[in-house]
C-alpha cells in the first residue's frame, strides 16, 4: 500500500501527483495541501490539520488546535503509520516555504524512516546503519548528507568509497552519479539520501 501526504508548501515545488497514485493508495491532505490536491483534480481520503492555511475545515476533516506540540505534517505521518502500518509514505508540499519548516520536515524522516520526501527535483530519504540498494530511476545525482559523523561504503557509483569516514558538514558525498544500481552500506552513523534531477 502507498500513502500520499500532501502538505501546504508552495505548489511550484509539488510534482504532478497523478502518476504516484496506484490501485491501493490513500491520499491525506494536510491543511493547505488540500488546495494543491483540488488544483490537480485529486480527491483526498483524509484531511488533517488546524486548517489555518486552508481557511476552512473540510467535511470530515480531523481538526487539531492551532496551538499544539506537533506540526500538521507530523500529525498526518502519525495517522498514516497508525492506519496503514508498513505502507510506503510519500510526502509532497513539504519544502520551499519557510526554511525552519522545510528543515523540520526533512528531519521528520528520521522519526518516520519509511517515508520519502518528494519534490519536482528531489527524492529524500533517511538511512541508518545497514545495507541498501538504490536505482537512479531517472535521477542524475546521488548525495549523502550525514546527520552525525558517519562511515560509508559506496558501490555502483562514479565515485566509490570503502568504509570511508564522512564528517558532518563535509562535501565529499555530494553529487555522486550512478554507474549501475547503487549499493550502499552505512557502516556507522545516519544519513539523508538525496536523488536529484540535473535540471
Amino acid at each position: 500500500m502507498r500513502v500520499l501526504i500532501v502538505a501546504a508548501g508552495p505548489v511550484e515545488d509539488v510534482p504532478t501527483l497523478a502518476p504516484f497514485v496506484k490501485d491501493k493508495t490513500m491520499i491525506i491532505g494536510v491543511d493547505g495541501g488540500i488546495a494543491t490536491l483540488v488544483e490537480q483534480g485529486l480527491d483526498f481520503d483524509v484531511a488533517i490539520g488546524d486548517f489555518d492555511s486552508l481557511g476552512y475545515v473540510p467535511d470530515g476533516g480531523l481538526l487539531h488546535p492551532a496551538e499544539k506540540d506537533e506540526t500538521d505534517l507530523e500529525l498526518a505521518l502519525r495517522y498514516a503509520t497508525e492506519q496503514a502500518a508498513g505502507a510506503e509514505l510519500l510526502i509532497f508540499g513539504a519544502t520551499g516555504g519557510r526554511l525552519d519548516m522545510t528543515l523540520q520536515n526533512v528531519y521528520l524522516l528520521k522519526q518516520f524512516p519509511m517515508a520519502r520526501l518528494v519534490t519536482k527535483r528531489e527524492d529524500v530519504r533517511y538511512w541508518k546503519t545497514g545495507q541498501y540498494e538504490l536505482a537512479s530511476e531517472g535521477y542524475h545525482y546521488l548525495s549523502f548528507i550525514p546527520l552525525v559523523p558517519s562511515n560509508l561504503t559506496l558501490r555502483g557509483v562514479k565515485y566509490p568509497l570503502t568504509e570511508h569516514p564522512v564528517p558532518v558538514g563535509g562535501s565529499l558525498t555530494v553529487s555522486n552519479e550512478w554507474v549501475g544500481v547503487a549499493q550502499v552500506t552505512v557502516v556507522e552513523g545516519e544519513v539523508l539520501v538525496l536523488r536529484t534531477h540535473e535540471k
